[in-house]
């Protein structure tokens, strides 16, 4: 007796991208800004798409085409030196980029609900409807902790359209919770060369999007018989007790099953800024190297994945590509220190 672990499409087909981009670059102060503004839009038809089914049907989930998507957006690219002498030159270098990603249509064998009327279909956490951006969440919503110290979620009453609140998590409905699509992300690069002296430093950031962080929804899990004995966030100290009836993170309490469960209670702005790199060298005077034979002779000192810093502490967005994180079962880079000498003869 065999087991499919991946189901096939015979009807699968290639996605086609079709790509517009329109840009002007300029140079200004005799040299000294420069740069380049761009608008593009890039449109996806036959979109490639997974599928998760419950594992009782003998496999995860299937691929197969979706529809159409669009991403468009502006890009911003610029450059300054703010000081260029004989034995000085400072170079400044940032680049921002805006987008919006939409899926513009659907098949219609695809559109199984309406949500906020998007037709579409539910998979996984997320919503894929049409007018709405691809990774939507949609997800309960936490509405804090009751007067007991019990979560609390949303519901709408069927009949006055009122958002309400339950401590019963299956009568918790699900919404419409925003996306991984950041506002705006780019960098921002330096480089410096004074009397032999050289420095340059790297700079990214990324502002908006929302993430689903799973390790620190882990992390916050009380314990049960079959729990036991794991790391927890220092975040339980902050839970509600009755010394501290303000807090909207739940009692803290053995065997509790529902605390913990999937909300936007996770979802974590995404927000970020990373140091990528940053460099400091020499390069000695040829005439120092003459003597030595030398042509060119530089060393330096350098530092990778510098620092980074997140929402959460712990929190990092960059590992994924749809914007939610396992914090516990992933490692963010490494920090890397170096020094080198180049020589030319």
């Amino acid at each position: 007796m065999t087991a499919n672990s991946k189901k096939g499409n015979k009807n699968i087909t290639w996605e086609t991208n079709t790509n517009i981009n329109l840009g002007i670059e300029f140079e200004l102060l005799k040299g000294r800004l420069s740069g380049s503004i761009e608008y593009f839009n890039r449109r996806t038809t036959d979109m490639l798409n997974r599928f998760s089914v419950p594992l009782s049907l003998g496999y995860s989930g299937y691929y197969d085409n979706i529809g159409d998507m669009n991403n468009k957006g502006v890009e911003i690219d610029l450059k300054y030196i703010p000081v260029k002498t004989r034995n000085v030159t400072w170079n400044i270098g940032f680049n921002a980029t805006h987008y919006r990603n939409k899926i513009s249509r659907l098949a219609e064998s695809k559109k199984t609900d309406i949500i906020d009327g998007h037709a579409g279909y539910v998979n996984g956490l997320y919503y894929y409807g049409e007018g709405l951006p691809m990774y939507t969440n949609y997800v309960q919503k936490y509405a804090g902790v009751s007067e007991e110290g019990k979560p609390q979620w949303y519901y709408t009453d069927k009949q006055t359209g009122e958002m309400k609140t339950t401590t019963t998590y299956s009568q918790a409905d699900l919404y419409l919770c925003g996306d991984a699509v950041p506002d705006l992300y780019g960098g921002i690069n330096t480089s410096l060369s004074f009397y032999g002296f050289d420095f340059s430093a790297q700079i990214n950031y990324n502002i908006g999007g929302q993430a689903y962080d799973y390790g620190y929804q882990a992390l916050m899990s009380p314990p049960t018989s079959t729990h036991l004995g794991y790391n927890v966030h220092k975040d339980i100290y902050k839970a509600w007790s009755l010394e501290n009836t303000q807090s909207d993170i739940p009692q803290w309490q053995f065997n509790d099953l529902y605390s913990v469960k999937t909300s936007d209670r996770f979802l974590t702005n995404a927000s970020s800024i990373s140091i990528q790199n940053i460099q400091l060298g020499y390069t000695f005077l040829k005439k120092t190297l003459r003597s030595l034979y030398l042509t060119n002779l530089r060393i330096y000192v350098a530092c990778d994945n510098v620092y980074y810093w997140s929402k959460r502490k712990g929190f990092d967005s960059r590992v994924t590509w749809n914007g939610n994180k396992d914090s516990s079962g992933e490692y963010s880079a490494v920090r890397a220190f170096s020094a080198g000498l180049s020589l030319q003869f």
